[in-house]
């Protein structure tokens, strides 16, 4: 015959357990993950290329990885990094990246990942263009999230955005 004490402990262990079988099948039957692809140029004005990004990010289940790059179109310097922070409001994606490296060299110490970027992408839609927007860089540690910002500027290549 089992105390009460050990009866508790059966009691609470078999909660857990059940708890548990509720909430992984629900995890395991999540939506997919939300993902932003773009290639192409920032053009502040008609047909004039600024700045070529390419970026590309997942967020799988609270799981951000990606990768992010842009290369002056008219000034020899480019820079990259991981993405940390992705957020996909319809078809608006903003993604933030801590600059890791600049013309394809790793930034020492304390710089590596000093600064950061949000980048802001809208897919055109009804014969509208794509269009981009970037605040920064600026201290990583000032970014709190990255909801999306405004894209006041065209952005000539591909954008993909899935999930919300």
């Amino acid at each position: 015959m089992l105390s009460r004490q050990s009866s508790l402990r059966v009691t609470t262990i078999a909660l857990a357990v059940a708890a548990a079988a509720i909430v992984v099948p629900a995890a395991a039957s999540a939506s997919t993950p939300t993902t932003l692809s773009a290639d192409g140029h920032l053009q502040p004005m008609a047909n004039f290329n600024a700045l070529h990004i390419v970026a590309d990010g997942q967020d799988a289940g609270g799981t951000v990885t990606g990768t992010y790059a842009a290369t002056g179109d008219m000034i020899p310097i480019s820079v990259s990094g991981p993405v940390t922070c992705l957020d996909v409001e319809g078809n608006t994606a903003s993604l933030v990246y801590p600059i890791t490296a600049v013309n394809g060299m790793t930034l020492p110490g304390g710089l590596n990942g000093a600064a950061a970027v949000q980048v802001t992408v809208t897919k055109g839609a009804n014969g509208q263009p794509n269009q981009v927007g970037i605040m920064g860089p600026m201290a990583t540690t000032s970014f709190n999230g990255c909801a999306p910002g405004p894209t006041p500027f065209t952005f000539d290549g591909t954008v993909s955005i899935d999930g919300d």
